[in-house]
């Protein structure tokens, strides 16, 4: 530090204060006395000094102070401590830069696990698990959920018959249960469980409809949609239970989010290979392809009554009407007699 004697000027005067001026790193100590005798200190800062002339400093405010020091080395003392303040700010400036872009890297390795890395390994992990842990994961979410719902047996028992009249091969055993609720939804669990509801059955008018329905849910099971998904939405833990082949933890924390399974939303990716999927199912039985397009009018007409999660959950309709049309091929289709008879014993 480097002390000068020179003059102060408070701005409010044209009259000058003897002073004392103190040089310091990160400030100017300037010492005056008052109109009583009394030493008194003031601190300018060096961001905020001005130098307009070699023996002259200024301070802004209202008023403008200033001081003026006669003094050959004052000037080269000055530009040193200016210098050296630019000097801190710039390299507070580059740390802050440097701080703000590593928060920014973290912030986007974050994202890549979560968005990418997290639902290609679970992926991975869904496309190898085994078909008799999707059963045992399925099982769990069906246990948690039929404990609110109110199964119709009798509707039940014509529907899976329905399935097996489609003579579908699968590794699954698939399971169908109606149960009774004011909704038209379907939806499928891991492991072959798929639940429909009674309103949607009540709601059609064609048995290709059903074959439709049928088919577009089996195929989330087949191509294990249902598995990935679940094992993206339902967070961090059940990944890394599965990841460690700790399927009991997995199991428990899918079963205790069972609820959501009922209008959980697949990407539009899969939603559109379902939908191609139970489209090749049905063309390759003769069932009209036109089934897809009765059943997604039949859930435009019924959700306009009343709210339908399946339609929440399965958007884009009138788009998915016409890839259906692009894909559909132009063989004739038979009527399926034994279809047609279990369709309509069923809506009876």
């Amino acid at each position: 530090m480097q002390t000068y004697i020179g003059k102060y000027y408070n701005g409010q005067t044209n009259s000058s204060t003897d002073a004392a001026i103190t040089l310091a790193p990160k400030q100017i100590i300037i010492e005056i006395k008052d109109a009583q005798g009394t030493l008194r200190q003031l601190y300018w800062f060096w961001d905020q000094v001005k130098h307009p002339a070699p023996d002259t400093l200024e301070y802004p405010g209202y008023p403008l102070q200033r001081i003026t020091v006669a003094s050959l080395t004052f000037a080269d003392a000055v530009q040193y401590y200016l210098q050296h303040k630019k000097g801190q700010r710039f390299f507070a400036r580059r740390g802050r830069t440097i701080a703000g872009m590593v928060f920014l890297a973290v912030v986007g390795i974050i994202a890549l696990v979560y968005f990418w890395f997290i639902p290609f390994v679970a992926a991975r992990i869904a496309n190898n698990l085994p078909v008799s842990y999707e059963e045992r994961l399925g099982q769990s979410s069906y246990d948690a959920l039929m404990q609110q719902y109110h199964a119709d047996t009798a509707a039940s028992r014509q529907v899976n018959a329905f399935f097996r009249q489609l003579q579908i091969p699968s590794r699954y055993t698939v399971q169908i249960t109606v149960v009774r609720g004011k909704e038209a939804n379907a939806f499928a669990l891991p492991g072959g469980h798929i639940i429909v509801y009674d309103q949607l059955l009540k709601e059609m008018r064609h048995y290709e409809e059903l074959a439709a329905l049928l088919s577009h849910e089996y195929a989330h099971v087949a191509l294990k949609h249902t598995t990935k998904t679940i094992f993206r939405s339902m967070g961090t833990y059940v990944f890394m239970s599965l990841l460690f082949g700790d399927m009991s933890g997995a199991g428990a924390v899918i079963a205790e989010n069972a609820n959501s399974l009922k209008s959980l939303h697949y990407s539009r990716r899969l939603e559109k290979q379902a939908d191609l999927y139970g489209l090749e199912l049905l063309q390759a039985r003769q069932i009209d392809p036109r089934g897809f397009e009765w059943l997604f009018n039949t859930l435009k007409q019924q959700g306009g009554m009343q709210p339908s999660e399946w339609l929440s959950s399965h958007p884009d309709l009138d788009n998915r009407i016409r890839y259906i049309h692009e894909h559909t091929m132009t063989e004739r289709a038979v009527t399926d007699s034994s279809l047609y008879r279990i369709f309509i014993t069923l809506k009876q």
